[in-house]
């Protein structure tokens, strides 16, 4: 499954794909002061509450215009998804 996360000015937005069917979708708050293991353990439990398996997430990209959020959002990810994030800005070649 995909894991596509859109970090805002105001909220992070993530929704979980497997092919094209959505079968998850969460809002946070986006908040600069959160750590990396609060980022990574709220991801683990809202996949948990939609009966989402972490084992079942294989890629994660990540859109944002907050950069100063970026290093504890990856590494919480990295860390507890142990999935090393797509990082999609303004150079990324798409294909």
């Amino acid at each position: 499954m995909l894991l596509v996360v859109d970090v805002g000015n105001t909220n992070i937005t993530l929704g979980v794909f497997e092919e094209n069917d959505l079968k998850a979708s969460f809002r946070l708050t986006t908040n600069t002061a959160r750590t990396s293991d609060e980022y990574g353990l709220v991801l683990c439990d809202l996949l948990k509450a939609r009966n989402i398996r972490i084992e079942e997430i294989n890629t994660v990209i990540i859109a944002s215009v907050v950069p100063k959020l970026m290093y504890s959002l990856t590494s919480g990810i990295i860390k507890y998804l142990g999935i090393t994030p797509l990082i999609v800005g303004i150079g990324t070649k798409t294909g």
